[in-house]
């Protein structure tokens, strides 16, 4: 490396934390940094993970030293049946069998998390409540270990990568795979989970998605705390018997700290007027907040009377929330939850249950329980054809199978109830994730990802219209997005393909004029725009994108393995599965700039494209079937190019694996 590369964070200045460390990526150009490779005896990326609250500072520069080992290194034990994880005073403790993932997460030795679970609701036909009679069965599973890896063992993080499948009352279905990342000094656990929909679209309805887990609680109940927090900051928090608003005043020393959470003066020095009382008072013990939508969160509480009484359902209420929770003690300690994503990814929901008593239970739920459960089938029943409709139904037909969807949480410890102004910076941090990028002037004079292109001119008034269009049509689409809801569970990320004049909104009801699904290419616009401006909005939208293409768009496993969706009014609807949506070429801006491990996942899923597009002939449907003792038929442009795409990428990943890139050699000689 000749000169240091200047880096800063996304967003222009330095994030207040960074609880579970930070990672990013770093191209070079040949030469820079040597290393013995088959890439022409050079690296062309370097991924970096930086410890917790590391490199707090808005300007940073990246340079080749010796590595300085950090304060508090992450050591790894892998022993028969548990993986422990240490980092300073923090520990994590995984299960390598069972049911139970997290073992527990411990701050001084002491057990703050227990019993981390994952958990799926299924039910065995839709949601229709205006008919009379039975309503569907509702059954739950659970995550079962089928493997447990250790990827990174320190010093400076942990990565622990467990698959399986969910099992209970329902055969083995769901594949997924969960990663825990610990970083250097941290006292939190991120998790990121993904899972396969393997299920009948017909019959397998779920009804929640989440992780639950156990934490013990010990302060007397006015000194307990739950706390949600809003997208902007909001604090809604309440102890688990309110001492405030009551016919007698119990004053500033108890209600001042009950508020602040922490701990009230003891009892024996309350008003007298009140201390008699004070067991008479409601004990609230059960919390929900639920944002069923992206526009509108709820909250409500019940007290420890259990299923014997209702909740109120107004305790509070907003726009969008945080999706950050907490729960514990003044003294006793606490656990402070996050699901990221939460209002974009909607139907979400936490709960906590049992706070009135030695252990509590908290359900983060990446799917609501109180939402209508997925419906995975089609829009309808018949094709409504090319000709009109731009659709391509059937041969196969409409089949969710193969797809997947992730989500994201983090848990950290405290020894204390966090304050509100804690509790906000972490929302921050929770739903504007920090990463570290360099200059656009850096990525252009590497040339990234072709090298055609080259930062903003606007030296010449031509140019300066041409940026200006460019600009403004990037702004229109990070405000349409908002403008028009595009969110949701399954529709995080993805943008409409055309919009319809007259009735002045996009056309999701017109069959291949709904979902875009990448087929404008979208996803590589914005990213060739984030490199050449490094606009922090165009950035989110451009991550947020290529999640969802290459997990909700793309078929993992199944009849459809490698393979992508062509654009529709549902996600999988379309019959003209297509190698070309679900290609790693254009992963590579998101994975090489975050060094993401589950990106990586779903590109080595694509490499099963080259059996599977056999099976399912991109021109079945207009020329007869080619001899089936010949060779198969691809199109060059959006098949051969895309198979030759995964290879490369593949190859160009993880360098020991030649035989992709002779692969793309010997598939070229064979093109007629």
């Amino acid at each position: 490396m000749s000169n240091p590369v200047n880096l800063k964070w996304l967003d222009g200045q330095a994030p207040i934390s960074t609880p579970t460390g930070t990672s990013f990526g770093i191209p070079w150009n040949q030469g820079e940094i040597d290393k013995t490779t088959p890439i022409n005896g050079s690296l062309k990326w370097t991924g970096h993970t930086l410890p917790t609250d590391a490199g707090l500072v808005d300007d940073l520069t990246l340079q080749t030293a010796t590595p300085v080992e950090p304060t508090s290194p992450v050591s790894v034990v892998d022993s028969k049946k548990t993986i422990t994880v240490t980092t300073g005073t923090f520990s994590a403790v995984f299960n390598k069998s069972g049911k139970v993932l997290i073992d527990s997460l411990s701050l001084s030795s002491k057990a703050q998390v227990s019993n981390g679970t994952l958990i799926v609701n299924v039910q065995d036909s839709p949601d229709e409540p205006e008919l009379l009679g039975s309503r569907p069965s509702v059954k739950g599973t659970t995550g079962k270990i089928d493997s447990v890896t250790v990827e990174q063992n320190g010093p400076v993080r942990a990565v622990i990568k467990v698959t399986g499948q969910y099992e209970g009352d329902h055969s083995a279905f769901l594949p997924w795979t969960v990663r825990f990342y610990i970083a250097s000094g941290a006292t939190a656990l991120r998790m990121v989970h993904f899972f396969i929909f393997n299920a009948d679209q017909t019959k397998d309805f779920i009804a929640g998605i989440g992780l639950r887990f156990t934490t013990p609680l010990s302060d007397e109940l006015y000194n307990r705390h739950i706390r949600f927090v809003s997208a902007d900051g909001g604090i809604w928090g309440e102890p688990v018997r309110v001492m405030s608003g009551l016919r007698r005043d119990a004053l500033a020393p108890v209600l001042v700290p009950q508020f602040e959470g922490t701990t009230t003066s003891d009892i024996s020095t309350w008003p007298t007027s009140i201390t008699p009382f004070v067991d008479d008072l409601a004990v609230w013990s059960d919390f929900t907040l639920d944002q069923l939508s992206s526009e509108h969160f709820t909250i409500a509480k019940r007290t420890n009377a259990g299923r014997a009484a209702t909740f109120i359902p107004h305790a509070g209420s907003g726009t969008r929330a945080s999706g950050l929770g907490c729960v514990g003690g003044a003294t006793g300690g606490s656990v402070v939850f996050g699901l990221q994503d939460f209002w974009q990814g909607a139907p979400r929901g936490l709960d906590i249950r049992d706070a009135s008593t030695d252990t509590a239970t908290v359900t983060i739920w990446a799917y609501s329980p109180r939402a209508p459960a997925m419906d995975m089938r089609h829009y309808d029943t018949v094709p409504h054809g090319l000709d009109l409709a731009y659709e391509d139904v059937g041969d196969p037909n409409p089949d969710p199978t193969g797809i997947g969807r992730s989500y994201e949480v983090t848990l950290q410890l405290f020894q204390a109830t966090p304050s509100r102004t804690v509790l906000a910076q972490l929302a921050s941090v929770q739903t504007q994730v920090p990463q570290i990028v360099a200059e656009p002037s850096f990525y252009a004079a590497h040339k990234l990802f072709g090298g055609r292109w080259n930062v903003p001119d606007t030296s010449r008034s031509g140019l300066e219209a041409i940026e200006k269009r460019k600009s403004d049509l990037l702004d229109f689409y990070v405000a349409e997005i908002d403008q028009r809801k595009f969110y949701g569970f399954w529709n995080y990320g993805d943008v409409m393909h055309t919009y319809d004049q007259t009735r002045h909104t996009w056309r999701y009801d017109v069959g291949g004029y709904a979902w875009d699904n990448g087929e404008l290419g979208s996803d590589l616009w914005l990213w060739m725009s984030f490199l050449r401006t490094g606009r922090a909005d165009v950035y989110r939208i451009a991550h947020a994108m290529t999640k969802h293409l290459a997990e909700v768009d793309s078929n993992h496993t199944g009849p459809y393995a490698g393979i992508g969706n062509r654009h529709n009014v549902s996600h999988w609807g379309d019959g003209a599965k297509e190698a070309r949506v679900a290609g790693s070429t254009l992963r590579r801006p998101y994975y090489y700039l975050t060094t993401d491990e589950l990106m990586g996942d779903l590109m080595d899923y694509t490499l099963a494209a080259d059996q599977t597009i056999m099976v399912w002939d991109p021109l079945r449907k207009v020329f007869p079937p080619p001899d089936p003792a010949g060779p198969g038929r691809l199109r060059i442009g959006p098949d051969w190019t895309t198979l030759a795409g995964n290879w490369f990428t593949k190859w160009e990943r993880t360098v020991s694996d030649s035989e992709f890139v002779h692969e793309v050699y010997l598939q070229w000689n064979d093109t007629e």
